[in-house]
């Protein structure tokens, strides 16, 4: 069985703060929490399952590498990039699901949290969104 070349690969473009380390709020360039619980074991599954992934980040690429250098998990991430890429999925803290309904999707932007930012028994961290695309 020939190797499957890296460009047929699907992407799955993974946001930086929020999701893979344990983000607390904007703290200054130089500040980097750690890493989110079950961030190793979630990029180590998107590469079994044969995805690419690429960070989507703000931050400054050359850092965010060696963060993952410094976590030891450089090995499971093929890019660091401020550009959205033609990826198959986004996985991003700050993220509203389009599902064709406009309407729906203001209402969603209204009433939206991030899940760091949202208050304990708040509604509004946007969990809805990612059960409804299973």
């Amino acid at each position: 069985m020939e190797h499957a070349d890296v460009s047929d690969r699907r992407i799955a473009c993974v946001d930086f703060n929020g999701v893979l380390d344990a983000y607390t709020g904007w703290r200054g360039a130089g500040h980097f929490d750690p890493p989110r619980p079950g961030a190793r074991a979630f990029l180590e599954a998107l590469a079994s399952r044969g995805y690419r992934v690429v960070i989507f980040t703000t931050r400054w690429a050359g850092d965010v590498r060696r963060w993952l250098h410094e976590h030891a998990l450089d090995h499971l991430v093929e890019d660091v990039t401020d550009r959205k890429p033609a990826a198959h999925v986004f996985v991003d803290d700050r993220a509203v699901c389009f599902r064709g309904d406009f309407d729906e999707t203001l209402r969603q932007i209204d009433a939206f949290a991030a899940h760091w930012e949202a208050a304990e028994g708040d509604d509004r961290t946007g969990h809805t969104n990612a059960i409804q695309s299973q």
